[in-house]
């Protein structure tokens, strides 16, 4: 099991007696960047999102416009306040939420935390019988919502999903319990880009009186404008009577500047159960909406610029401009013999394999021509997560797949002791 490093691991780099010239900063800088991936040239399906020059130049400036500003205060930074709440309300109509409330918070997994925290404490005040409050998600949720149940005293139940890679909805069902505070489902799952059948789980949340989270923290600035492509979408957010809180990343598929998210919470009923609020010390209310007290302005400013800057055509293009991609490499990848592409992904997220060849070979070879890859472990495979400007890559990355699997059939690429990464 790999171990994340201790931050003071480096003993031996201590802070310089006289201080350094910002140009040998940046040298040192510079030299330190030459070991990671190559993101400018597509070389990572995730992690980094190349939505084009134009769109990132408007996040940096904004960025920097407002880089010292702290979001902790909107008294004191009236404008951040103004650029959140209207990031937020820009967020509730794409999502059909007439009445959400919510917040920018540092990323999905704050986001997601913040959705069990609602649920946790909504369940203390209106069930305080339930001592040890679970919640129940499918097997492909994202290991956040694991994190923040270790964090916050809940037990994570996961259900299987099918051959299909579709969730087994009478398994989710039946894991439901009187302890049970929260349901979760996925708009799409990370694994296979799949969405859950929302609208069936909400109902079960419904009847039961549990809350409902929709991760929607890869497709929530996706989902609505794919629809608008005329692409038929499950229903997935407020429009699903059930569903009471919704997660989407800005700095996914919003192309937003890390690190903004949005939780979206149906109604103030919900919303009443997000923050915190101390009295008790001498130095007056202490009242935060997120898990962080300080907040960079930056992020948030960053976040209401591109939308603005986007706005709905602009999202329109770049959603069809990722398509494009996902359709062309899934096209290439299927025509390799054996490959393919695993369930029915919706959108530009995805996962493949090909049962019969050793896939930690495939993944080692593309490594080695300078891919980074993400390994899929159940079923072995590659994961890829592609935004509109991976579509210049495509034909590269399926010239290496091809060349990579003949290596893989003739035996020169062993795939032995790698495991499956996430990051």
């Amino acid at each position: 099991m790999r171990q994340v490093s201790p931050a003071h691991a480096a003993a031996s780099v201590q802070l310089p007696k006289a201080g350094r010239s910002p140009s040998a900063i940046w040298a040192t800088m510079d030299e330190a960047r030459q070991a990671d991936v190559q993101w400018q040239q597509g070389r990572v399906a995730a992690l980094v999102y190349l939505p084009g020059d134009d769109v990132v130049a408007v996040a940096k400036e904004a960025y920097l416009r407002f880089f010292s500003e702290n979001g902790l205060s909107p008294r004191a930074f009236p404008s951040i306040d103004r650029f959140e709440r209207e990031v937020v309300a820009m967020t509730a109509a794409l999502l059909h939420g007439e009445h959400a409330l919510g917040n920018i918070t540092s990323g999905g997994t704050e986001s997601i935390i913040l959705a069990l925290k609602i649920a946790r404490d909504k369940a203390r005040a209106e069930h305080p019988e339930i001592t040890e409050p679970e919640i129940v998600l499918p097997e492909t949720a994202h290991p956040a919502f694991n994190k923040g149940a270790h964090y916050l005293g809940l037990k994570a139940i996961r259900t299987p999903v099918g051959p299909d890679f579709q969730l087994d909805l009478d398994a989710y069902r039946d894991a439901v319990t009187d302890n049970t505070v929260l349901l979760v489902g996925s708009a799409p799952n990370y694994p296979f880009g799949m969405i859950d059948p929302i609208s069936e789980m909400a109902e079960i949340a419904a009847e039961r009186r549990i809350s409902f989270h929709v991760d929607a923290c890869v497709g929530g600035y996706f989902l609505p404008f794919l629809e608008r492509l005329g692409t038929p979408i499950t229903p997935f957010d407020f429009r699903v009577p059930g569903v009471t809180t919704i997660s989407a990343d800005l700095h996914k598929f919003g192309f937003a500047a890390r690190g903004a998210s949005v939780l979206l919470c149906r109604d103030a009923d919900i919303y009443q159960y997000q923050g915190v609020r101390f009295t008790d010390w001498p130095s007056g209310i202490y009242s935060t909406p997120t898990l962080a007290g300080s907040r960079p302005g930056g992020a948030i400013a960053a976040g209401w610029a591109v939308m603005q800057y986007l706005g709905e055509e602009g999202y329109v293009r770049l959603t069809q401009q990722a398509m494009r991609a996902a359709t062309r490499l899934q096209a290439g990848i299927r025509a390799i013999p054996g490959f393919q592409v695993f369930g029915e992904p919706v959108m530009s997220v995805f996962a493949f394999g090909s049962p019969e060849r050793d896939m930690a070979a495939v993944a080692a070879g593309m490594e080695a021509r300078g891919w980074f890859v993400h390994p899929q472990r159940r079923p072995p495979g590659i994961h890829v997560m592609l935004s509109p400007g991976h579509d210049a890559f495509i034909d590269t990355y399926l010239a290496d797949l091809r060349a990579v699997v003949d290596l893989v059939d003739r035996g020169q690429i062993d795939g032995a002791g790698r495991e499956a990464m996430y990051s």
